[in-house]
């Protein structure tokens, strides 16, 4: 059955120690005993099935001293081939033997050869200096027009072209709508396309006058939280961000928590409403999530999911997974203002 909302002005050290002892915290998942990481240099390298022999160790070989002395090739006896040794073979014969002239010819030796007759040039008549003084400047009307000589002229075009055109440009407007055809169609006048007279008067920005905004932004809603469990230096009173500021409606969030103490009976969802700004908030409503099983801190595992199907209606809901038991609240604003519009004490409708 839907509800109004509470709107309760929510401060976190204050509803701590009202719900101490009932909060829930983020659920982690439990780390094994002796939990370590393992790295590549953590394991010896194997051995090699085969590798290279090391190079000897010649570094405390002694060196002998150098006498001055050395040797050459005519120096040492010239080895002959004989019984179980190789035996050099006599270079081969050549087969090709140039006939040497003993004489060297030169370039000169060789005749040219005489060069093609020089073909015939155009005789360019000599310069002749122009008698018109200078300043002067030819234009085009001091050339005669050239004419098409008759042996290149076409039969249908040996005389020049009449030109067409009138040095006029004709436009749209020149020409008349014939009288024997119906008039055009004229387009339908539209008001709205009509051009108001301008009466000479501009407005600036000083001209209008500030219009205030609604008050109140959406807030983000989340839910009361403990950092960590109580024995390991947890501190209550905590906001958990479940839905974020400026997030469209429909949305939905969804989350695993845990309880705080050992042998925990119960669990409070706490809805809370607040900016990011701010330190406190505001509380839409709460409810008790009972009967789990009394177990050690961080066993039991209560997933909470909020849904925000407009701004005046979220559905919470938390289901406790051990005992396979689900609880839930729906938050409903009938008249008043959307629930993300009020996240502080002064904006709460009276």
């Amino acid at each position: 059955m839907p509800s109004e909302p509470a709107w309760v002005p929510w401060e976190g050290d204050a509803y701590a120690k009202h719900f101490y002892g009932r909060e829930i915290t983020v659920y982690t998942l439990p780390k094994p005993a002796g939990a370590s990481t393992t790295y590549r240099n953590d394991y010896p390298e194997p051995p090699l099935y085969w590798k290279h022999p090391p190079p000897p160790d010649r570094s405390h070989r002694p060196t002998p001293a150098f006498g001055h002395t050395t040797s050459y090739r005519a120096d040492y006896p010239e080895h002959k081939g004989g019984f179980g040794a190789a035996t050099i073979r006599a270079y081969p014969e050549p087969k090709f033997k140039p006939k040497l002239s003993a004489f060297t010819t030169a370039r000169k030796d060789f005749m040219t050869p005489p060069l093609p007759p020089p073909r015939a040039q155009t005789v360019h008549p000599a310069f002749k200096a122009s008698a018109v003084p200078m300043g002067t400047t030819t234009m085009r009307a001091d050339y005669l027009e050239w004419t098409m000589p008759s042996q290149f002229a076409r039969p249908d075009q040996a005389e020049p072209m009449p030109s067409k055109f009138y040095g006029n440009t004709t436009t749209r407007s020149d020409f008349h709508w014939p009288a024997e055809m119906p008039p055009p169609p004229q387009p339908p006048e539209n008001p709205a396309h009509a051009v108001p007279n301008f009466e000479g008067t501009t407005e600036y920005r000083s001209a209008y006058e500030l219009v205030p905004l609604p008050g109140g932004l959406p807030a983000d809603i989340g839910l009361q939280v403990s950092t960590k469990p109580y024995s390991v230096g947890g501190v209550g009173g905590q906001f958990h961000l479940m839905i974020k500021q400026g997030a469209p409606s429909p949305c939905s969030a969804m989350k695993t928590f845990t309880t705080v103490v050992d042998k925990q009976q119960s669990a409070a969802i706490v809805i809370v409403a607040k900016r990011p700004e701010n330190m406190n908030g505001v509380i839409l409503g709460h409810f008790l999530v009972d009967a789990l099983i009394p177990e050690k801190f961080g066993v039991p595992k209560v997933e909470v999911t909020l849904k925000l199907v407009n701004e005046k209606t979220l559905q919470a809901s938390a289901y406790y997974k051990n005992g396979r038991t689900r609880k839930a609240l729906v938050f409903q604003v009938k008249k008043g203002p959307p629930l993300r519009n009020v996240a502080s004490a002064s904006e709460i409708p009276e």
